[in-house]
């Protein structure tokens, strides 16, 4: 049985293909168009994944789509008449598009449909988020969080999941929505709302909560585990595209001009970031202890595109009452692609759970022969070695920052490993030298480490895996010294664990770094620039090798000097 999920309605989207409830593939239609948070129906996902198991569409029993576009509908367009009533033309401009993009999808999705007997799925937005972490999660039954700007209408769905069943215990709807507020506050700052809301949560770090009082009026926490935002903060949609952005001149007087893009940053700037994060949160760890109560159970699963954020997630793993908490590696809108094909297998089809998703690599994947025609092509000079991993650890231990290209892509934002930009972790000017000339970007922006599974009490606090790259954790106050680069101005780090058992050529590379060195952990961040997608091809690997500060490009066991 083969069931095709596609998610992305509006940002990201993705396809996921599951056989027999087992993940073939699973990929972002970014990775192909070149333009980040690529939305629409994911063509060349869904094409790469029918190839990858052989198939054509006409092989497809279920379809699974996360959003019910109808519901959206019913909600959005009243809010938009009933709330903005001075803005009459803009809001029929709105309707209108409404209905004719979302008429258009669905003549989309209807097209893919080959075969009489596939069946279409219309999952909701929260239940496919709620699905892509639980059911292919290690749980049997677990507390389910998930929070993003709104889905249909909904911003923040808590659950329970047992088995193959999720059950809803409380949805929070918007206008009230933890993902509109940090897009608003992203926004504020001066970067792109939807896309730089990591940078935020970078440069929260470096302030303090100074303007909480006021986060804390806009946030309300209530006594049933919700939250209600207080509007006279907020314009929302009704100047959402104007140098305002999302917030009202209420906020503004309490927190000072808009800051411009790439004007300088100022303390302000990196207070109230600080603020906006602990507001997030206090308030994640207000739902989760309810939820806690509510459900009795010892796990919890988060998903939605606030799962992303590794410091709120570390939170809840230190102090919430839970004792294991679990975010798959694409835990924002391409995830739900993910989620509407196991909701259906489990949930819909009543399938028994079989499959946990313990890496990341999912996506397209290039032999030493593919390899080397694209280097041949190009007439470039190129070197083979057989311990591929000991040469990329030796140039690492020498200085030298590497494009590291293997295997399948990984599936979500961040890079484990296969599409990598590695740097030694033990140099302190590594990090200004890899953001300046290679990455591109602003100078308070801090890079992962990737540690040995076996290395990691010796160098941080943290005792739970974090393959994924979704907890930050304190490093050891003793050890900072040796890993500056990639420990950040607050002494935490955004750690990955490898193990050998799923990447066993990244884990030789650190093993080797280690030996060589005496530390097993190597800075690793996303093989691209600013602005990118991560590359998928030998091809976009070489353009990036020769368009950034990268020393050395290793892609299978070929290695490329300049």
């Amino acid at each position: 049985m083969y069931i095709l999920g596609i998610g992305g309605y509006t940002l990201d989207a993705a396809a996921s293909l599951v056989k027999d409830g087992e993940l073939i593939a699973a990929v972002e239609e970014e990775r192909f168009t070149r333009r980040k948070h690529e939305g629409g129906m994911p063509y060349k996902a869904i094409d790469y994944c029918l190839k990858e198991a052989n198939i054509t569409l006409k092989d497809i029993d279920h379809i699974g789509f996360s959003y019910k576009p109808w519901l959206r509908i019913s909600k959005r367009i009243p809010y938009r008449i009933l709330k903005i009533p001075n803005s009459p033309f803009y809001s029929f401009g709105y309707i209108v598009d409404e209905i004719h993009s979302t008429g258009h999808y669905l003549s989309e999705l209807r097209h893919l449909k080959q075969n009489d007997n596939t069946k279409i799925h219309f999952i909701e937005h929260h239940l496919a988020h709620a699905a892509s972490v639980f059911l292919t999660s290690p749980f049997e039954e677990s507390a389910i969080l998930s929070m993003d700007y709104m889905g249909e209408w909904t911003s923040t769905l808590m659950g329970k999941g047992t088995g193959g069943q999720i059950e809803k215990i409380k949805e929070i709807k918007f206008p009230h929505s933890l993902g509109v507020l940090y897009a608003a506050v992203t926004k504020y700052l001066g970067f792109q709302h939807g896309n730089d809301e990591y940078k935020v949560m970078g440069l929260a770090s470096y302030g303090k909560p100074a303007y909480i009082d006021i986060f804390k009026d806009m946030v309300k926490l209530l006594p049933d585990g919700g939250y209600r935002m207080n509007p006279d903060y907020f314009t929302y949609w009704a100047s959402a595209g104007s140098r305002e952005g999302f917030m009202s001149k209420k906020f503004i007087d309490a927190c000072g001009p808009i800051r411009i893009k790439d004007q300088e940053i100022e303390e302000r700037h990196k207070d109230i970031a600080a603020s906006l994060q602990k507001v997030l949160e206090d308030t994640a760890l207000h739902i989760t202890n309810y939820l806690y109560k509510k459900t009795g159970v010892k796990n919890l699963c988060i998903a939605g595109g606030v799962g992303l954020n590794c410091s709120m997630n570390y939170r809840l793993l230190r102090d919430s009452p839970f004792e294991s908490v679990f975010v798959q590696p694409s835990a924002h809108d391409a995830g739900t692609s993910l989620g509407a094909a196991y909701y259906i297998y489990n949930t819909i089809l009543g399938k028994t759970r079989n499959f946990v998703i313990r890496h990341a690599y999912w996506g397209p994947e290039f032999s030493n022969e593919e390899i080397k025609a694209e280097l041949d092509l190009d007439k470039l000079k190129y070197a083979h070695h057989r311990d591929i991993a000991k040469k990329c650890a030796e140039l690492i231990n020498n200085g030298k920052i590497i494009g590291w290209f293997q295997g399948r892509a990984e599936w979500g934002p961040r890079a484990l490993g296969n599409r990598s930009i590695l740097a030694n972790a033990t140099r302190a000017d590594m990090q200004d030298i890899v953001n300046k000339y290679v990455k591109h970007r602003e100078d308070f922006r801090p890079f992962a480490p990737a540690v040995l599974k076996e290395s990691v009490k010796d160098f941080f606090e943290f005792d739970q895996e974090s393959p994924f790259m979704l907890f930050i954790c304190d490093v050891k106050p003793e050890k900072r010294k040796l890993i500056p680069a990639v420990t950040h101005t607050d002494g935490t780090a955004r750690i990955q664990t490898v193990d050998s058992k799923y990447n066993k050529l990244f884990y030789d590379v650190i093993k080797n770094f280690g030996e060589i060195s005496g530390v097993p952990v190597v800075l690793n961040t996303s093989f691209n620039v600013a602005g990118e997608p991560v590359v998928t091809t030998p091809k976009e690997a070489i353009r990036c090798f020769f368009s950034t500060g990268i020393d050395c490009l290793i892609m299978g066991n070929y290695l490329l000097e300049k």
